[in-house]
């Protein structure tokens, strides 16, 4: 099968991160699209993150109706910080017949050389990208250069189009404490759970 990957906090997940989600899967022709919350983001260790099992129901609310949608909680079983090499060095371990796809924004592959062990991540996994507005969409010549690769033999990479939607977590938790609507910019399902459990006051 083929799976597309789509790693983050998801704190909270929004309807950005599904129509993203949607259209690589249509367009890239994925059997299924993984959402791999992260445990213990490297990147975030300076900010209180909600518990990951909330944010996995959270996500599981979210991809009601979509079957080809799933959570996959990997993270938590390994040892943080939670790396992508080391995720898709599991995963690639547990399901050898899987061909997988990192769904990724054109920031995140910019970002990418300096990843941990980025050569692992591309040599298990090919890149489903995703235009950024105001970043540049570098192409897998590019990418192969900064990774110091001869060629793009080793690169798999993909760009599809999807709607830009500006709506971020960050601005969401910020909207929340502030007491303002977040109707429509989350599932209704995911809403109602923030608002009784008093999430980001």
């Amino acid at each position: 099968m083929r799976i597309g990957l789509f790693g983050g906090t998801f704190d909270p997940v929004h309807i950005g991160h599904l129509i993203l989600a949607e259209q690589c899967r249509a367009q890239a022709h994925l059997d299924e699209v993984w959402f791999l919350p992260s445990y213990q983001p490297p990147h975030k260790s300076g900010r209180s993150v909600t518990r990951f099992e909330q944010r996995c129901d959270m996500l599981a609310l979210a991809c009601v109706g979509q079957p080809a949608f799933r959570i996959e909680p990997i993270e938590k079983q390994l040892p943080p910080p939670s790396y992508t090499a080391e995720t898709l060095r599991e995963l690639t371990e547990r399901h050898p017949d899987h061909e997988f796809h990192l769904l990724l924004g054109a920031d995140s592959v910019i970002d990418l050389p300096t990843w941990y062990e980025p050569l692992q991540v591309i040599a298990k996994a090919g890149l489903i990208v995703v235009p950024r507005p105001g970043v540049m969409l570098l192409t897998a010549e590019m990418l192969a250069s900064a990774l110091s690769l001869p060629d793009t033999a080793h690169v798999r990479f993909r760009v599809v189009s999807s709607p830009q939607v500006e709506v971020s977590s960050r601005d969401l938790r910020r909207l929340i404490a502030g007491g303002h609507s977040i109707r429509y910019m989350v599932p209704r399902s995911v809403e109602e759970y923030i608002r009784e459990r008093k999430f980001y006051l």
